[in-house]
């Protein structure tokens, strides 16, 4: 099992964030069942195609098969590491995962029609599909743009969400959980990061909503560029601010990394 494996070959370092579970808990064996449902559900969407036309057109849908089962992928090693580096089961802990476990199931197909569809923009595909009553229909209707941009931003905003308030839970339970300098940097981190992508969540939710209000208006194009400004500004500033964590972690790490040399030389380093 790829989970054992991981767990078999972590050999923790005194830079390293060290691991205070070993063990598959119950919530842990729960959250792997449902992980694996979801790529499930993904691969049973799959027909078995009957004509060449069929397989080709299946093939064309592996990129956006690839892309939401990579996304599964990697909520699911988020979560690994997460009980790897805690071991948190408590009440908070268990209800914060249960609502992770649901919003991964509920936004399995949704995910990949996304995919599927900017997949097949981009490849140059129908803008319509031809439904079984042989009536033609736009894959993606102008009026759903708003609603539907909606709901992909409060799901990415949904779980990112969950994840920083599982972060900032442990970073809670710091003293109990023993932390050291390190741990205490990449679990502020953590929150940091996940703070922001649940804000880009968010902001995308108000700029598809202010954007699809102020359609056929005289002022369409100034609300579009000041929703797009703002998101984009929000993204600059998380890089900017990811850059400048990411130097000081390894200003620290190597900080660390000296203060083992001197330890081991006996405090200081021999010439």
């Amino acid at each position: 099992m790829l989970r054992d494996h991981l767990v078999a070959h972590h050999v923790a370092k005194p830079h390293e964030f060290r691991w205070r579970s070993r063990e598959i808990s119950r919530i842990e064996g729960l959250s792997d069942a449902v992980f694996g449902f979801a790529v499930t559900l993904l691969i049973v969407a799959l027909e078995v195609p009957r004509t060449s036309g069929e397989l080709l057109e299946t093939m064309r849908g592996f990129i956006s098969f690839g892309l939401t089962f990579g996304m599964l992928y990697a909520l699911w090693y988020r979560q690994f590491l997460f009980f790897r580096r805690y071991a948190l089961d408590d009440r908070l802990t268990i209800a914060l995962n249960g609502a992770l476990l649901f919003v991964v199931l509920f936004f399995v197909f949704p995910l990949k029609f996304i995919f599927g569809y900017a997949v097949d923009r981009l490849l140059g595909g129908p803008k319509t599909i031809r439904l079984p009553n042989g009536a033609l229909e736009r894959i993606v209707r102008p009026e759903h743009m708003a609603p539907m941009m909606s709901i992909y931003g409060l799901g990415a905003a949904a779980v990112f969400g969950l994840f920083a308030l599982l972060y900032a839970h442990a970073y809670r339970q710091r003293e109990a959980l023993h932390l050291n300098e390190l741990e205490l940097f990449d679990t502020r981190l953590s929150v940091e990061a996940l703070a922001f992508a649940t804000g880009i969540g968010l902001l995308t939710v108000v700029q598809a909503n202010a954007v699809g209000m102020a359609a056929g208006k005289p002022y369409e194009d100034q609300v579009a560029y000041a929703t797009s400004a703002l998101l984009f500004g929000f993204v600059g500033l998380m890089l900017y601010t990811t850059r400048k964590r990411r130097r000081q972690r390894r200003e620290l790490v190597e900080r660390i990394k000296l203060e083992g040399v001197e330890r081991e030389t006996g405090g200081g380093i021999q010439s």
